[in-house]
């Protein structure tokens, strides 16, 4: 008798602790979130190749040219200037060369500065 009885209360349980609720109804939400498209931060081209006084000399030099250089790269792709960009583009690799060696001899107290102005030139590019 016993081993009638245990295996049908088991699976009487079984059953309903696993029965899924299939008429549940889904209410929409009363108050959905909203964002406010106000607080989006506008990058400008001004503000992406703003340049930064460096203290140190070829460090400054350096900005100055290579944002001069994001100014011109950016034009010539915006208007698809094929010629202009296979001249651009080694000199591309070359400033980008020439920003990593620099920035392993910016003194320390101007290194995340020129390491910023980097990263905010190259996402600028890309």
């Amino acid at each position: 008798m016993k081993k009638i009885i245990y295996p049908m209360l088991l699976s009487t349980v079984l059953l309903t602790a696993c029965k899924k609720e299939e008429n549940k109804i889904q209410e929409p939400m009363t108050d959905p979130p909203v964002e406010n498209s106000n607080d989006v931060q506008q990058n400008t081209v001004e503000d992406v190749v703003a340049v930064p006084n460096f203290q140190y000399a070829e460090a400054d030099q350096f900005a100055q040219e290579y944002s001069k250089f994001v100014n011109d790269f950016k034009t010539a792709t915006a208007h698809n200037d094929s010629e202009a960009l296979k001249t651009l583009g080694p000199k591309l690799n070359e400033y980008q060369k020439r920003g990593v060696e620099l920035a392993k001899r910016v003194p320390q107290e101007e290194a995340v500065a020129f390491q910023d102005f980097l990263n905010r030139l190259e996402s600028y590019i890309k």
